[in-house]
């Protein structure tokens, strides 16, 4: 009751004298334009797939080829260790429908000495350095990399007013959903919603720098000639492209790609290779 009549309180007085609510917050990057009209994103709504748990959920159709790019494992040093390497050590089956589980259990007569990583993957979202790495590495792959778009699932708490604050006197209290993203449109994805923002590609990294701001979970450029997206579950990211921009991917010195199909799960459960105890 209490918080009810603050909000109200606040709103009265706020309105009033035009000032900013203390209680408002800002998340956004800075360099990057927050839109408030989703419509540059409407092509994408069209051309995913229904099927959730599918690449094509992730990725809109008609693209020449798609891959999966995993997210690496941490050594204690805090260094990238490569799903290649887990599987090196446990024994298991190095194959694009790989689950993480399912290859860092050792089978029979492998697994000797401690295991090269102490930190799984990051789900939900790449490292700042992967994303560094892959956002150049696709700008040669783009006739705009100065005219790009980033979706931020609308589900983080600083987004939807689930962020509280706690002040130096030890008071504190919830954060309300700041004004511009309760009046932005969503792009409607499939079992998800983002908030768009508008920028060079290169200025991604300021999603990693500021504060409250969250990584991008799906981005491209305005030509649309590849499209990346990263699931708040998942600890793999998907990209589709040309063939081109993709074989050259599954090359990449430091980045660990396997080759994916739109049809294709990306659920854990879809590693049945190595969900067979081999041991």
């Amino acid at each position: 009751m209490l918080h009810w009549l603050s909000r109200l309180w606040r709103r009265a007085t706020v309105g009033r004298r035009r000032i900013r609510d203390p209680f408002e917050y800002s998340i956004h990057p800075p360099n990057l334009a927050f839109i408030t009209d989703a419509s540059p994103g409407r092509w994408v709504e069209q051309f995913l797939s229904p099927d959730f748990g599918s690449v094509g959920a992730l990725i809109p159709g008609g693209y020449e080829a798609y891959a999966r790019l995993m997210h690496p494992a941490r050594n204690a040093s805090g260094e990238s260790v490569r799903w290649s390497a887990v599987v090196d050590w446990s024994g298991r089956v190095y194959h694009a429908l790989m689950s993480f589980e399912g290859i860092s259990r050792p089978v029979d007569r492998h697994g000797v000495g401690p295991p090269p990583w102490d930190d799984d993957p990051e789900h939900g979202s790449m490292a700042e350095e992967q994303a560094t790495e892959l956002s150049g590495f696709l700008a040669r792959y783009t006739a705009t990399p100065d005219e790009c778009f980033f979706g931020v699932w609308d589900g983080y708490g600083q987004y939807s007013g689930g962020t509280a604050m706690l002040t130096s006197d030890g008071s504190g209290g919830r954060l309300g959903t700041p004004s511009d993203i309760r009046r932005a449109r969503r792009l409607r994805g499939v079992g998800r919603d983002y908030l768009l923002y508008q920028g060079r590609l290169a200025n991604i990294i300021r999603f990693f720098t500021n504060f409250l701001s969250e990584p991008p979970n799906i981005w491209w450029p305005s030509d649309r000639a590849w499209f990346v997206a990263t699931d708040i579950d998942l600890d793999s990211t998907y990209i589709g492209a040309s063939r081109e921009c993709i074989s050259a991917l599954l090359d990449h010195p430091e980045l660990e790609a396997v080759p994916a199909e739109p049809g294709a799960s990306v659920a854990m459960t879809a590693d049945t290779i190595n969900s067979i105890d081999r041991s």
